[in-house]
């Protein structure tokens, strides 16, 4: 492959996932969206969220994006607790987080970092910002 003078993915960063501060106390490691298999996951899923449209199910459509969030974007979480315990990041836990809209700005801030494209970047890239 080429190595060309403008930033490119860091297609494990993509995958995986990179860490994102979301407070001082508490983080998410969250992968591009779009990334390889995200992506086939969703063009799977294409027809099945088109006829959910046809049919006003909003909701679900919904739903099926949330869990697709949960498998693919949102992989791990760092001083998230319950009470005074941590909580370990598990997917049907944070599937019930998300879904809950008291926490619709968390959910936000998740799809936001999985399109952050800059975090997502190569680190041969930082010689070329500079």
């Amino acid at each position: 492959m080429q190595k060309l003078n403008i930033p490119s993915v860091d297609m494990d960063h993509a995958s995986d996932g990179v860490w994102f501060p979301y407070t001082s106390t508490i983080s998410f490691k969250v992968a591009r969206d779009g990334h390889p298999r995200h992506k086939r996951a969703l063009q799977g899923k294409l027809k099945q969220i088109g006829k959910m449209r046809e049919k006003g199910e909003f909701s679900r459509i919904e739903h099926l994006n949330n869990e697709m969030t949960v498998q693919y974007i949102l992989k791990d979480w760092k001083g998230l607790k319950e009470g005074t315990k941590n909580l370990p990041f598990e997917q049907a836990t944070a599937l019930s987080i998300i879904s809950d809209p008291q926490y619709e700005s968390l959910k936000n801030f998740i799809v936001d970092c999985s399109q952050d494209e800059s975090a997502f970047e190569t680190q041969e890239d930082e010689i070329v910002k500079k």
